[in-house]
């Protein structure tokens, strides 16, 4: 097992989940196990959406003396709609691990709350941004 990883579990794979559970109590280390409802991914076609977005207001910035480009407005969107989650990382000089907030990923959001994100974008609550 990883430090983190997800399984999904339905009837169909009770016994792989089982085996990988028996696996991580023979660690004897303690572990959180956390039961919640599947949802569904976000879907490939969210990503070039939300990269087109970030263009086009990307253009209109530049248009109007504000020189942002695509990836700077897509950090900036995701640090006003997504915010931080603290993540682990390993400190290069000490080999040790650090905890640190870093922005949400996209990625890793379901389909309701992509949907959910788009149409705020797209009821012009980024009208502070670009006007």
């Amino acid at each position: 097992m990883h430090l983190e990883d997800k399984l999904l579990f339905h009837e169909s794979t009770k016994q792989s989940v089982w085996q990988t559970l028996k696996a991580v109590l023979a660690t004897n280390q303690p572990h959180q196990l956390i039961i919640k409802p599947y949802r569904k991914t976000r879907s490939l076609s969210h990503n070039p959406l939300f990269h087109l977005w970030t263009s086009e207001i990307s253009k209109y910035l530049c248009a109007n003396n504000a020189n942002f480009t695509a990836e700077q407005v897509k950090e900036m969107l995701k640090h006003t709609f997504l915010g931080y989650e603290v993540v682990e990382r390993i400190d290069v000089t000490t080999q040790k691990p650090e905890r640190v907030r870093a922005l949400r990923r996209i990625s890793k959001l379901d389909t309701g709350l992509v949907m959910f994100l788009c149409k705020k974008w797209n009821a012009g609550r980024l009208a502070y941004v670009v006007s």
